[in-house]
């Protein structure tokens, strides 16, 4: 019994599906480390940011009072967009050649790998872009005047990092950090003592020195000082910061992932189909995602240009 068209395309189908899904996954992202992941069907995905309550306040016996309003923050609309890419093949080709489909085995793969590249460069630019794109306070992601709340503009914060990454401005961004990281209504907001700090891969060599337990030892003498950043950050280096993929050689961030407020959203995670069109004579093969990506609030992220 002979094998027809049809049968032949459906016989490379799940074959093609299982190259798509494995080039996606081949090499680990890093926006899943940084950013969460939600799942959410709606057409748009608005984050609206509320105050929690002040500090307590002294009580008279006897008496009333101590109620506090929360203060709205500022609203932050997820908008996901849809990307995909498609392969043709014609019933010519498979007239000519009983193995055109599976011929296409390489392309149906690069399809899975540029499926992980969007994603990944996508949310790249959110760190690589914010230092002229603005985030839902109206300033830039990385700014020295965030506004404490949408009531208090007077009061202003500040995560713009300044110099390149060395082992004194690591220490001055440590001291910024804890004279800024406060919540809306002036609270210090606690974080983990494992913060990552993200770079391209130009600055492995100088990340590593800074951070390698053996930093501050001086072999020609009789110091062998700890470095006491042995173990405070979790490196992550993301090649799409790279120089020569849209970024920059020098820029570097602190990230506190577990603040949440970096997200990436998906209306429809990364997946494959295919049909066949009788009308033209093709085969289509198709990788298909709706998601976006960005920042609702500043104090999870730290940036310096590194200039």
């Amino acid at each position: 019994m002979s094998v027809t068209r049809a049968q032949l395309a459906q016989l490379y189908t799940p074959i093609y599906d299982e190259f798509f899904m494995s080039t996606f996954a081949e090499e680990e992202q890093v926006n899943p480390k940084l950013f969460k992941q939600i799942d959410d069907r709606t057409k748009e995905y608005k984050v609206d940011s509320i105050s929690a309550l002040g500090e307590w306040v002294d009580a008279e016996e006897g008496s009333g009072g101590g109620q506090e309003t929360p203060v709205l923050g500022y609203a932050k609309t997820y908008t996901p967009s849809k990307k995909w890419k498609k392969l043709q093949v014609t019933f010519e080709s498979v007239d000519c050649d009983e193995y055109a489909l599976l011929k296409k085995e390489s392309d149906v793969k690069a399809m899975g790998r540029g499926g992980r590249a969007a994603v990944e460069k996508a949310s790249a630019k959110v760190l690589a872009d914010g230092f002229s794109t603005s985030c839902p306070d109206g300033q830039y992601l990385f700014s020295d005047s965030h506004p404490k709340n949408s009531e208090e503009t007077g009061t202003t914060y500040d995560n713009l990092l300044s110099g390149a990454f060395s082992h004194d401005n690591l220490e001055a961004a440590e001291s910024q950090i804890a004279q800024n990281m406060f919540d809306a209504k002036g609270i210090p907001i606690e974080v983990s003592e494992n913060a990552l700090l993200v770079h391209p891969p130009e600055l492995r060599g100088d990340v590593y020195r800074v951070l390698n337990e053996r930093a501050s030892e001086q072999p020609d003498t009789t110091l062998r000082n700890v470095n006491r950043f042995r173990g405070r950050y979790t490196p992550i280096e993301w090649r799409w910061l790279s120089s020569a993929l849209e970024g920059s050689a020098t820029m570097w961030f602190i990230v506190y992932p577990e603040l949440e407020m970096l997200k990436l959203i998906w209306q429809a995670r990364p997946h494959y189909t295919s049909w066949i069109d009788e009308d033209n004579e093709l085969y289509i093969f198709k990788g298909r995602m709706i998601f976006d990506v960005g920042a609702d609030d500043w104090r999870a992220v730290w940036g310096s240009t590194g200039v």
